[in-house]
């Protein structure tokens, strides 16, 4: 299976020399790289020097720059549904329908359909970005990023960053909102019930946990939430739960995304579909290594003297090398001589580090245990339960504490005993400090 590449533009009206958002996480899950501001040529760089290639591209397009709404749609076959759907959003756009793209969600309880309604120049400028033969990760998908938000019983989630929150509702709409205009919003949801219709008015009030709000706070941004927090909390029959995540907004939107119950909208549909084949096996590349090396080597011979006519038999060589890959993997045709080295080294390195980063559970545990023997806040620290994952080969520990220095001073001690720690949250209770801390394999 691929790695995945996670990517959000930084500004979406910026289309000349455009800048991203991105990480990469493994097939389990575990972030390998990640940068907060980058072109694409340089994530395409970094991602070279590192020999990662077996990669599918996940696009998150900001849902500040979308309108979500819902339709009643005639028919039930696709064909009908498509040629509709552009009249029944017209009449919500403050724009020329043909110069905005739609993506069309699933069908609801209520017979509606959710839709995305997103301008097409911005989306297309995006889209032929990550499609570009000049980068070498395939894109796979395009959602909303608010739509990567964690959703479970809760009738809202929110993410509170420094410039934005994103809120992912249990209507299935999801948008992005400045911090100024987030109560208002809430006033519209839950001040003024009437003008909803009876049936979401139904839904909403027919259930206990309807109007629990779960809100996910970056840990710089604690401080300047509070006074949000506080009036959330005045609205009658409102719950809150806060969760102080050390990580930022679009790092919870890529770790969330594996946890999915529940696809988002691809807003890759119509004239920006695009299709996926898997990789072959690691069989498959074997011939094509021996095959390509062979090639590489009459190449080397070239450059230290050999002439133009070895030089002629080494590209031709080159090309016997790319057509045997192309025959055996399916659909590369953007990749060339000059790039076939590099994707095969890749695949040789990730066959060599695969297994390597296991330790097991006894080693982890006993790591853990030594240095919690050893911490000077030792007294303050407590267990609520310990689990291990097999196939991540990560060690799982739910503790307790009377601050936050405490855990982090616990996972630093792991850390520099040469593991890999990490606090992946931590809850501000009523007298301590609730959060899980992973230990695995460097």
């Amino acid at each position: 299976m691929p790695n995945t590449l996670f990517i959000r533009p930084c500004q979406v009206y910026q289309t000349q020399d455009a800048m991203y958002e991105w990480a990469l996480y493994d097939i389990a899950g575990v972030q390998l790289k990640y940068g907060k501001q980058a072109g694409l040529d340089l994530i395409d760089q970094t991602l070279m020097q590192n020999g990662i290639d077996n990669i599918e591209t996940i696009g998150f397009w900001p849902a500040n720059a979308v309108l979500t709404s819902k339709v009643t749609l005639p028919g039930k076959q696709a064909r009908f549904i498509q040629q509709a759907l552009p009249f029944a959003v017209e009449e919500q756009i403050a724009q020329d329908i043909e110069q905005v793209h739609l993506a069309l969600g699933g069908k609801s309880k209520a017979s509606e359909y959710s839709v995305v309604s997103v301008d097409r120049a911005l989306f297309k400028s995006f889209f032929e970005a990550l499609g570009s033969e000049d980068v070498d990760f395939p894109l796979k998908a395009i959602h909303l990023d608010a739509d990567a938000l964690p959703l479970t019983n809760q009738a809202l989630t929110l993410c509170i960053s420094e410039k934005t929150i994103l809120v992912k509702g249990r209507d299935e709409r999801s948008i992005s909102l400045l911090h100024s205009n987030l109560v208002p919003y809430l006033d519209s949801l839950f001040l003024e019930p009437a003008n909803d219709s009876e049936e979401e008015v139904g839904d909403r009030l027919s259930s206990e946990d309807a109007f629990s709000i779960k809100i996910y706070i970056e840990l710089e941004q604690v401080d300047q939430a509070n006074m949000l927090i506080a009036q959330i909390e005045q609205y009658p029959g409102v719950v809150v739960e806060t969760e102080q995540i050390s990580m930022s907004q679009f790092e919870l939107l890529c770790e969330s995304y594996f946890r999915q119950n529940q696809t988002p909208i691809n807003l890759c549909q119509y004239d920006f579909q695009v299709s996926t084949q898997s990789n072959g096996t690691w069989q498959k590349w074997r011939a094509v290594a021996l095959i390509a090396g062979l090639g590489f080597l009459l190449q080397l011979g070239v450059f230290i003297g050999q002439g133009a006519y070895l030089e002629k038999q080494a590209d031709s060589i080159g090309q016997q090398a790319l057509a045997s890959y192309k025959k055996i993997v399916p659909n590369s045709n953007r990749v060339t001589v000059a790039k076939l080295a590099r994707i095969i080294k890749g695949k040789l390195n990730q066959k060599d580090t695969t297994s390597n980063t296991d330790l097991g559970f006894l080693n982890l545990l006993g790591e853990a245990g030594y240095q919690f023997k050893n911490n000077k806040y030792n007294a303050q620290l407590s267990f609520n339960s310990i689990n291990f994952n097999a196939q991540r080969g990560e060690l799982i520990m739910e503790m307790q504490a009377q601050s936050f220095e405490q855990l982090e001073s616990f996972k630093t001690a792991i850390d520099s005993a040469g593991l890999k720690a990490k606090i992946s949250s931590a809850v501000q209770e009523k007298d301590y400090f609730r959060g899980r801390i992973s230990v695995s394999g460097v």
